[in-house]
């Protein structure tokens, strides 16, 4: 297996802990590279997989074509819905690099993630695209946007995640086994039990006041996740798990309740850059759905519900649903399912970056047994039925009633591809 765009390395060390372990990883953060080898036992290279010269790459990747997969998750932000998702942003292009490495490695299986914003860019056609690309190869694949809680994760976290193989299986996504409330975005059952909350994640780690590199556990579990957390943390110390916030800050969290925001502050307590946001979207008329969401600045979090979406903004704008405190770095790492033993490396903006790109291990484990589990259907065979016409085998686009314009216009675009072949796909020039 080969790792692209390894960030942290969330999605290798949960195909590890499945048995998947890749030979080695690729991103271009000089962090990342060392934290993945430093809790992976493996290498990364520094890499930039978007230099239009790809040589380096291709020379290291040469003796390891026809792997049993790729994985990965090309960078997002100029998908994801707090950007402004403009399609001719360098970084949205790099979903094609992406592709090249599958055409040049020929994996037996690939996973790519990235953020639901992905589905409606270029009005569709930039999805549609990528699956084209693909169906021209030889994959067959499944498309869906899942939300991670839905498999155990205590966080509302919704990405895309596309799936191929060239043996022509066709394969099941792994079953969602968890309801989950997390506000806005909630899946309840009375048939399913609930996903972890924000507090259960989070309990049973040890004070923040002390400002110490490693910190013992002053309680015993209090949690299920608390114990599955501490799992094979042998020397029983925490790390990245301090939080001293100014008094002004400090005045700030004081004020705020569950739930609220910068804005149900009072003016004077407003960041500058926050304040400049939230009336530039009054001013300046431009239409939000170029903005992306709206400013929240800081926010209270609820304990006994699933955390929003983790970013790189976890330690400064994810309040404690009790303590008046933002979040640590560890437990924005919790919330991502990174265990306790798993330590980051680089300062801490660095890290919250490292945290928030992350694709959670625990929901990367369950994918990687679905990937094993779906390719013992062909009795390990080794090659490839050239026979075999590969299709999009299905695809989920939302959980929702009701589907926006945009959403509509790419299912439209992805309907058409389910009843063709690959020999009938055509692609628009990339």
């Amino acid at each position: 297996m080969i790792s692209i765009f390894s960030g942290a390395g969330g999605l290798s060390f949960g195909f590890t802990q499945a048995g998947l372990k890749p030979v080695f990883g690729i991103d271009i953060n000089q962090d990342a590279c060392q934290t993945y080898q430093l809790n992976l036992n493996s290498d990364c290279y520094q890499l930039d997989l978007g230099d239009e010269d790809q040589s380096k790459v291709r020379h290291l990747l040469t003796p390891y074509k026809k792997p049993f997969a790729v994985i990965g998750g090309p960078p997002c932000q100029g998908f994801s819905t707090a950007g402004s998702r403009d399609w001719k942003d360098p970084r949205n292009r790099l979903i094609f690099n992406y592709f090249s490495l599958v055409e040049y490695l020929e994996p037996r299986w690939f996973l790519f993630e990235n953020v639901e914003g992905l589905l409606t860019s270029n009005q569709g056609q930039s999805i549609y695209e990528l699956v084209c690309l693909f169906l021209n190869l030889g994959y067959s694949m499944r498309l869906e946007k899942i939300n991670f809680a839905a498999y155990g994760l205590p966080q509302s976290r919704k990405r895309v995640v596309l799936i191929g193989n060239r043996m022509e299986i066709p394969f099941e996504f792994p079953q969602e086994t968890y309801s989950f409330q997390a506000g806005k975005h909630n899946s309840l059952s009375l048939f399913l039990p609930h996903a972890p909350t924000l507090i259960d994640a989070i309990s049973g780690l040890p004070d923040t006041s002390k400002k110490d590199e490693d910190l013992a556990y002053q309680l015993s579990p209090t949690t299920e996740y608390d114990v599955i957390m501490r799992h094979n943390n042998f020397t029983g110390l925490v790390r990245h798990h301090f939080s001293s916030p100014s008094p002004l800050d400090l005045e700030r969290y004081k004020l705020l309740s569950q739930g609220q925001t910068m804005k149900d502050l009072p003016e004077e307590y407003w960041h500058p850059s926050f304040k400049r946001r939230a009336f530039r979207r009054v001013k300046d008329g431009m239409p939000t759905e170029k903005r992306g969401g709206a400013p929240s600045g800081i926010k209270r979090l609820y304990p006994n519900l699933c955390a929003p979406t983790i970013t790189s903004a976890v330690s400064r704008e994810f309040i404690h649903p009790i303590e008046d405190r933002p979040l640590t770095l560890r437990e924005g790492a919790r919330l991502q399912s990174f265990p306790d033993k798993y330590n980051f490396v680089g300062n801490a903006s660095s890290i919250a970056t490292q945290i928030g790109n992350a694709f959670p291990p625990n929901v990367a484990e369950i994918f990687a047994k679905n990937i094993l589990y779906s390719d013992g259907l062909v009795g390990g065979q080794s090659h490839v039925n050239k026979s075999m016409q590969s299709k999009l085998i299905g695809y989920r686009l939302t959980d929702a009633n009701g589907k926006s314009p945009a959403l509509c216009r790419t299912e439209e675009l992805l309907q058409s591809l389910v009843t063709y072949s690959m020999k009938e796909v055509t692609t628009y020039a990339i």
